[in-house]
């Protein structure tokens, strides 16, 4: 694994010389990652990208420490059904209190 890593269809006077275990360890391991964050990128478009980002925000693992109350009401006008604009404020405003309330609470200080 330590030998020279020969680069197939290029001059080998250009070349910077690669172990073959650089090779596997790093431009595979790229190659690959690359490959697999395509294939993430093609399955979720940007809707659904976004709305999974705003449904981190409420996940309760370490104490809230993911929780952002502008994500919610983005995520809030996902659903103009169920939220009227008057709602939106109102949510704005519960959820800022819920913010002072956690706070006021020792445990998640």
């Amino acid at each position: 694994m330590n030998d020279t890593f020969l680069v197939r269809g290029r001059s080998r006077r250009k070349t910077h010389e690669f172990t073959n275990l650089h090779h596997f360890r790093v431009e595979v391991f790229y190659s690959i990652i690359d490959m697999q964050f395509l294939e993430l990128n093609d399955r979720f478009n940007k809707v659904n990208t976004d709305l999974l980002l705003c449904m981190i925000c409420l996940c309760l693992r370490d104490i809230f420490s993911a929780f952002d109350k502008k994500k919610l009401i983005h995520f809030a006008e996902y659903y103009p059904k169920d939220f009227s604009t008057i709602e939106l404020i109102e949510l704005d405003v519960q959820l800022e209190t819920c913010i002072i309330d956690m706070y006021s609470i020792e445990k998640f200080n």
